[in-house]
């Protein structure tokens, strides 16, 4: 059913708080947050829970001196503040929530409501500080948002460390026990089942063995305890009483029916989400109304919506139909919703780790099924099979900085359709690598994904012991990579191909394949041309900077992240090499041609015809292609054949982790 997204954060800023000195995130509905351990992320939760977590006391939400910010020194002494505030989005379709909290209002378009938590203090005479909290509504300090407003508005936090098997068996907090009040269940059809049901029960207590029970722990029992009190003692199957029956109800899994405490783990974690998750739904459409509900509701203003969208069934009662028109959804949504309306408020989700006891293709799985349903969710997780599937606009990313804890959002990340499905399938194949590293370097191929990494051991600069990444795209369209990285706040470094050209005049084509030639008049560098158009498109350059000598122009892109090679990283390399050896050593070994194919290559090589070496490389006649050339190259390479630009970009790189 096309029901609207619940209430949703769609902004958080947090200052003086744990690893947070200051940070302002956006958000979005759907939310994946991801960091490195001790980072920060069950403490971004913790700060949303100040305000909004009902499960919190009065003295929870006083604060230590090791809640501050850890940078600031003496905290309390010197009378520094916490803040935490949060906007609230998503709601304009809920009359409830508009009314019961105007006084939050902050904006109406977008509607927009803001609620802050500020732990701040009072100076006393000696000159000590005593602190104090207080919640309000909106930028109206003497305006609280108390217990009875998350009634209506509330965060639900799941930890990571969590008994599931526990939960659904106490009556109270049993997600089954949430569900049953979503219906309306009268007493007067649970008496006649219980009385039913206790007929039948009694006869299992007329065995001669159960008498013999009984009797003989009455006789135990009283000559323990004496007669003074009312003592006698009986069994009973099961809890008759018409007010309790259904807390009787238990979960069975399984053709075999087997009890929760009988499953795994990670089968119990998957059915706890799921049944939170359907506890949390918008039920301002009821599934089902009673008939006396039904008629009621007939004599409303708008009412022939109902029989456009309910079925009477045999037992009396009026069925939601499976399938609604969006028109007939819209109408239904707005008349329940003025009539009978879902007093339960609305509840943000946020699950740690959900990813506990499950193998990968599950993690997957529950992510999906969590990211479908309308309720809003902040998710933590260490797992790359969860964020391998997250959506591109749903990361929240931490990193810690010198200053404290930084957080990058996707939430307002722009990109085209194919870019993000191109991106989204990136990083699904990659596993999610591109959010674990520390800084990341971006290539085109395979052949620099085997290389990159060598080079940077023969420079003494292994990207693993900085936790760098090395991300092939297998294009050279880098521009939504950037924008994400950007977004994340992720370093980086861009290695490209220069893809040396050249035009028989001002206004031809260009002409690839050849080497650079001085007496090509008309000449440029393809990939100069790619990176002038990938930076005046995101508007970190101006064109009128750019210059316009081409050699000013390769290194004005060096302070964009971008590198830039003359020809292809092969030919580079061999251009660039004083012993040239390595390259016949290798291509001997992998071709499968004869002699004369291996005499070709070195004739080429000596005769610095690299192109042609690259053509031989490619050739079917030799079957090695320039994947496999590279990996044998990375076994051999030393220093002599990295090429400048190359080498340049690893240090940059290596440099800006370093500096973090």
């Amino acid at each position: 059913m096309n029901i609207p997204n619940a209430p949703h954060i769609s902004r958080v800023q947090i200052q003086n708080f744990r690893n947070f000195y200051y940070i302002d995130a956006e958000l979005s509905h759907k939310q994946v947050i991801i960091g490195e351990n001790n980072v920060g992320k069950t403490n971004f939760l913790r700060a949303i829970q100040l305000i909004l977590d009902p499960k919190l006391s009065d003295e929870d939400r006083f604060l230590n001196e090791t809640d501050f910010y850890e940078g600031l020194e003496s905290p309390m002494e010197n009378g520094d503040e916490v803040k935490v505030t949060i906007d609230i989005k998503g709601f304009a379709h809920n009359k409830m929530l508009l009314a019961i909290l105007s006084d939050a209002t902050l904006n109406d378009d977008p509607a927009t409501l803001r609620l802050t938590y500020h732990y701040y203090p009072t100076q006393n005479d000696d000159g000590t500080y005593e602190y104090q909290y207080r919640i309000f509504q909106g930028t109206k300090e003497d305006v609280p948002f108390t217990h009875y407003h998350r009634r209506y508005l509330n965060l639900k936090v799941i930890p990571a460390i969590r008994d599931v098997e526990t939960e659904m068996k106490n009556i109270r907090k049993s997600p089954i026990n949430q569900l049953l009040k979503n219906y309306d269940i009268r007493k007067e059809e649970l008496k006649g089942i219980a009385d039913r049901l206790k007929e039948t029960s009694d006869e299992v207590l007329s065995i001669d063995e159960l008498i013999h029970l009984t009797d003989s722990i009455n006789s135990r029992f009283s000559t323990v305890i004496g007669q003074q009190v009312d003592s006698t003692v009986s069994l009973e199957t099961i809890d008759l009483d018409p007010n309790r029956i259904l807390n009787t109800l238990k979960i069975m899994i399984g053709q075999g029916q087997r009890p929760v405490s009988d499953t795994s783990l990670g089968l119990n974690n998957i059915l706890y989400i799921s049944l939170i998750l359907l506890s949390l739904e918008d039920n301002t459409i009821p599934p089902i109304l009673k008939e006396d509900t039904f008629i009621k509701l007939l004599e409303e203003e708008g009412s022939e919506i109902l029989k456009q969208c309910y079925l009477q069934n045999s037992n009396g009662n009026y069925i939601l139909k499976e399938i609604l028109t969006s028109e007939n959804q819209t109408t239904l949504y707005t008349f329940m919703d003025t009539y009978v309306g879902d007093n339960k408020g609305f509840t943000i989700l946020a699950i740690e780790e959900p990813e506990a006891h499950l193998h990968p293709a599950l993690q997957r799985l529950i992510f999906k099924d969590v990211m479908k349903q309308n309720t809003s969710v902040l998710m933590t997780t260490h797992s790359p099979h969860i964020t391998s599937v997250a959506p591109i606009n749903s990361i929240v990313h931490l990193r810690s900085l010198k200053n404290g804890t930084t957080v990058k959002t996707t939430a307002s990340l722009s990109l085209s359709e194919r870019d993000c499905k191109d991106l989204e399938r990136y990083v699904d194949v990659k596993k999610g690598e591109i959010y674990f590293g520390k800084g990341v370097v971006l290539v085109e191929g395979v052949a620099e994904e085997y290389l990159i990494p060598s080079f940077a051991e023969a420079l003494h600069m292994p990207l693993d012991q900085k936790g760098i990444i090395c991300c092939t795209i297998n294009s050279t369209n880098f521009k939504p990579y950037v924008q994400f990285l950007d977004a994340l706040g992720i370093p980086y470094v861009v290695i490209t191909d220069g893809d040396y050209y050249f035009r028989e005049s001002a206004t031809s084509k260009k002409v690839f394949g050849y080497m650079y030639d001085e007496q090509h008049e008309y000449y440029g560098y393809d990939g100069l041309d790619r990176t002038r158009k990938i930076l005046l498109e995101l508007g970190k350059v101006d064109e009128s900077h750019i210059p316009s000598d081409i050699n000013d122009e390769d290194e004005f892109y060096k302070q964009y992240d971008f590198f830039i090679g003359i020809h292809t990283m092969e030919i580079d390399m061999m251009d660039n090499s004083s012993d040239k050896e390595i390259f016949t050593k290798v291509f001997n070994e992998l071709t499968s041609g004869g002699e004369t194919q291996k005499n070709n290559f070195k004739t080429s090589l000596d005769s610095k015809n690299y192109v042609s070496c690259l053509s031989k490389i490619e050739s079917k006649h030799s079957r090695i292609g320039k994947g496999r050339f590279a990996q044998g190259l990375s076994t051999e390479c030393t220093k002599d054949n990295i090429p400048s630009y190359i080498e340049e970009a690893i240090q940059s790189i290596f440099s800006k982790v370093d500096d973090l």
